[in-house]
């Protein structure tokens, strides 16, 4: 998540969808009164976001009265460690973050990306996280699917994090499929002179075999759990199984 005060913008991160390179790119046009949430340090993203000319974490630890729930305030009270605003935030807690001045002003974007090759990258991702801890014996495809669609859905579909009350709260989707076009206009209309681009070196990438097209590997059951799950971003943004 990002919000620019500088620039009027609001990022909403969404997830496998290049959001972490995207935060990268951002974050040169950034200035220390906004909000950026953190990278992760242990996989080298904030280095990377260094090398890159970018702005590091900021403004993102919550204010006192922000805490919720016996975690955080256990967490404040004995270590005293304020809690930090999630980078997956949702449209809905950052408009009552922001306030609705704010909200109202800023251009809000997101990006999506074609369903059925997201899961496919967040299953390979998943697994390379499971094995970097030592462990082995991850799921078959199928199997993760599945479970993911009965206690993680939102793992599947990002379309809770950019609507409110099942409607798009921003001004902007950028297509995953198109990014790098979509940046150049985005970086236009905001007026930005830094350069927004993705780094060469994608954050969170490289753990997907082969590159493989989801329509070889994905099965008739796989298909049909991610157009259950993910229905309404399909029916939106019009993406088809066969376009690849």
């Amino acid at each position: 998540m990002i919000i620019s005060h500088r620039n009027r913008f609001i990022f909403i991160k969404t997830r496998k969808t290049a959001g972490s390179s995207l935060e990268v790119g951002l974050s040169r046009a950034c200035g220390p009164e906004d909000i950026i949430t953190p990278l992760s340090a242990n996989r080298g993203e904030e280095e990377l976001r260094r090398a890159e000319g970018g702005r590091g974490p900021s403004n993102h630890h919550k204010r006192l009265l922000e805490h919720r729930g016996w975690k955080e305030w256990r967490r404040l009270l004995l270590r005293r460690q304020r809690a930090e605003y999630g980078e997956h935030s949702t449209a809905r807690e950052i408009r009552a973050l922001v306030g609705p001045e704010t909200w109202r002003t800023c251009l809000r974007f997101t990006i999506e990306r074609n369903p059925w090759d997201r899961a496919l990258s967040r299953y390979w991702w998943q697994k390379h996280r499971w094995e970097e801890k030592g462990r082995d014996n991850f799921p078959s495809l199928s199997e993760y699917l599945a479970w993911l669609e009965e206690h993680k859905p939102h793992w599947l579909s990002n379309w809770d994090h950019y609507t409110i009350d099942d409607e798009i709260a921003v001004d902007r989707v950028l297509r995953y499929e198109n990014l790098n076009d979509e940046l150049s206009e985005l970086q236009q209309k905001l007026g930005l002179d830094a350069d927004i681009r993705l780094p060469e070196q994608r954050a969170k990438g490289g753990f997907r075999q082969g590159r493989q097209d989801y329509r070889e590997i994905l099965t008739d059951t796989d298909r049909a759990i991610i157009d259950r799950v993910c229905r309404r971003e399909i029916d939106t943004f019009g993406y088809r199984f066969e376009d690849g």
